[in-house]
């Protein structure tokens, strides 16, 4: 019994949830790669809608990319911020190369600590207006990420997918290659005896 209303980028998500009649409240279309004119747009409409208050959370859905053959679901709460959520011990890094001729990205893992903030820190200016200008920065960055966390993540499908799809095709021409020969051969066979 949880009101929502969805903000969707992309044609097809768009048709998913106005085929099952979702309450849509905006739609983007999502370029081959997203711009950070399009995260700032989707960006300041979530914000706006966050602070005059016409929804009271903002979560972020959306396929993060793990690697060329992995991708995971993801469930991120953007608005309002958590005091926690933030930590994290390690740094993932992710490198594009070549391996055996053909297109990989490297995933790397790396470590480092976080040292809390000593409690007797002044700031210069008023936390509050510090938060106000990083929020916008902080929001937009989140949205950029995602879409283009979902855009790699579709085009590493479809990579994978074609790559199969040739791989059989290559399997199914030889196999087909081998048949028509062993016919061939058979009908000289059985025609010159």
């Amino acid at each position: 019994g949880v009101a929502y209303e969805l903000v969707v980028v992309g044609r097809k998500a768009e048709q998913f949830f106005a085929r099952r009649e979702q309450p849509i409240a905006r739609a983007w279309g999502c370029p081959a790669s997203p711009t950070a004119a399009l995260s700032a747009e989707i960006s300041e409409f979530l914000a706006n809608r966050f602070f005059e208050e016409e929804v009271d959370r903002v979560e972020a859905v959306y396929t993060r990319f793990v690697n060329l053959i992995s991708s995971k679901p993801v469930i991120q709460s953007v608005l309002p911020l958590a005091i926690t959520g933030f930590e994290s011990d390690t740094d993932e890094i992710f490198r594009p190369t070549s391996k055996d001729g053909k297109f990989a990205v490297q995933r790397e893992v790396e470590p480092f600590e976080t040292a809390p903030l000593p409690r007797t820190m002044i700031f210069e200016q008023d936390p509050v207006v510090i938060l106000n200008a990083l929020l916008p920065l902080y929001l937009d960055a989140q949205v950029y990420r995602a879409l283009y966390e979902s855009v790699t993540s579709e085009l590493s499908s479809r990579m994978t997918a074609m790559t199969s799809a040739s791989d059989n095709a290559k399997a199914l021409a030889k196999e087909l290659n081998l048949g028509y020969n062993r016919a061939r051969q058979a009908s000289i066979n059985t025609g010159g005896s």
